[in-house]
């Protein structure tokens, strides 16, 4: 394998968010069909069945109770103490399922707890002398891992499994066996900080109180709303620099972040010290807050508990407008690699995912550009990137368009995608890299590469230029898909 495969392998195991497991591909090796299914997370590592299934395997019966009576199962598969055999036997774990079964929390134990019940992942049954591999159809696509516990009934359609530390659990040594930070899980949560974090973060309210206590504050904010009326608010909090160096960890390449509140507003802020950015100092010498108790609103002078956490930001003059710029009932940080993402929200994961993988690039000054529009080459790059990253330069022979530098950045994907059935020339013998893509053609070449259904947020009908968002969202897609 080359260095850069491994360094993608590696990158790409490192990033996932395990709200809805945005899983990266493992192994990307030649375009189209081959784009690897990724069956099972465990502890935010994509596996295979078939790599499931060349563990140890574990023979078992597991009778438990269904609406017809008792009934004894008897399969193979992984145990649980095999699958996690690195972490802490006090370690919570949790599974999700592909249909997100609401039953899974019944199964949310202590590692030590589950192996005592001799826990398995499962994904053969045995019916008669044969064996049957394992098989779960739901609305929301196949499972190809059951969870089978003594006592319990069997949990279907198992796509991952999570395993965090208690948040007083000291951790030996450099590794943590966490998976996220936080009393909460990725499942059930008041509010979750995601994206470019070494370790995404799942709170209560009041983990999230707990967790924060020692950076605590109270300040006074001074405010000026578009109507003219100001006055100063007090809150308690904790500054969010102070939440995302000490209480997080940002992975490199962090830029930005997206607050988002339970009605779906959001707004962005740099990662900075300028004006308005989340680790500048306002004119009251405060900084950024989230904060979860203080005065009540605008009209209401009370302090009072806040129900979920809002972020504060302070004025740069005495005549700047700041209030609209708070965030109330903020369920969501998402840390982003850019600082431009306000609004795209359902392409900021595919975006910053790509970029750490080295697919995608900035525009400088931690932009992205998410509305521009890109060219055929742009694309072709990012699809030779994602699905072929260890493609060189063609062949002299094989260098069949004069308007293609096959020295360049692109123009070594360009033979690959031709090769491939993804892109074609035009008629007079021209590639004609610099040519903007529709979103019409951006979507019949991502056909063309195997891609089986348009993401959520992609307008398939849209008659305009596709833009760098949609294309990230693209690829994205064709390296996660199952």
């Amino acid at each position: 394998m080359s260095e850069k495969t491994s360094k993608r392998r590696k990158l790409s195991r490192n990033l996932i968010s395990v709200a809805v497991c945005l899983i990266m591909a493992a192994s990307l090796i030649t375009p189209a069909a081959a784009v690897v299914a990724v069956d099972l997370i465990v502890l935010g590592e994509a596996f295979t069945r078939a790599e499931i299934a060349a563990l140890p395997v574990a023979e078992g019966s597991y009778t438990y109770t269904t609406r017809d009576g008792e009934r004894t199962d008897t399969v193979r598969g992984a145990l649980l103490s095999e699958l996690l055999a690195e972490v802490d036997d006090d370690a919570v774990v949790a599974f999700s399922s592909v249909d997100n079964w609401d039953g899974m929390s019944a199964y949310t134990m202590t590692k030590g707890e589950l192996v005592e019940l001799n826990a398995m992942i499962a994904y053969a049954q045995k019916d008669g002398d044969d064996w049957e591999d394992y098989l779960r159809e739901t609305d929301d696509g196949e499972g190809y891992f059951a969870l089978y516990v003594d006592g319990m009934r069997v949990a279907h359609a198992v796509n991952a499994i999570y395993a965090a530390m208690p948040l007083d659990t000291p951790v030996d040594g450099e590794a943590s066996t966490e998976t996220w930070i936080g009393d909460a899980s990725p499942y059930e949560h008041d509010f979750r900080i995601v994206g470019m974090v070494e370790q995404p973060g799942y709170f209560t309210l009041e983990g999230l109180i707990e967790a924060a206590s020692e950076y605590a504050q109270t300040k006074e904010y001074n405010w000026l709303n578009s109507s003219g009326s100001a006055d100063i608010d007090t809150f308690t909090g904790i500054y969010i620099e102070d939440l995302l160096k000490n209480i997080m960890s940002l992975a490199d390449g962090a830029a930005g972040i997206i607050v988002t509140a339970g009605d779906g507003y959001n707004a962005a802020f740099a990662l900075d010290d300028n004006p308005s950015g989340a680790y500048w100092t306002d004119i009251d010498g405060n900084q950024m807050m989230l904060v979860w108790n203080g005065t009540e609103s605008r009209t209401v002078r009370d302090i009072v508990d806040f129900d979920l956490p809002r972020v504060i930001i302070g004025q740069t003059a005495s005549d700047n407008i700041n209030r609209s710029s708070w965030v109330q009932g903020a369920v969501e940080i998402r840390v982003t690699a850019f600082t431009d993402l306000r609004g795209f929200g359902w392409a900021v994961p595919a975006i910053d995912a790509l970029f750490a993988l080295e697919i995608v690039n900035g525009m400088g000054d931690g932009l992205f550009a998410p509305s521009e529009s890109l060219n055929r080459a742009m694309f072709v790059t990012m699809l030779g990137r994602g699905l072929n990253p260890d493609a060189g330069a063609p062949e002299e022979e094989d260098r069949r368009f004069p308007d293609v530098d096959y020295t360049s950045w692109y123009g070594m994907h360009v033979e690959w995608a031709v090769e491939n059935g993804i892109v074609q020339g035009y008629d007079d013998g021209t590639f004609r890299p610099t040519t903007n893509l529709t979103v019409a053609h951006m979507l019949l070449m991502a056909e063309r590469a195997g891609l089986e259904a348009v993401p959520e947020g992609i307008d398939a009908e849209a008659q305009r230029f596709a833009t760098r968002a949609e294309a990230a969202v693209i690829v994205y897609a064709l390296m996660t898909q199952g």
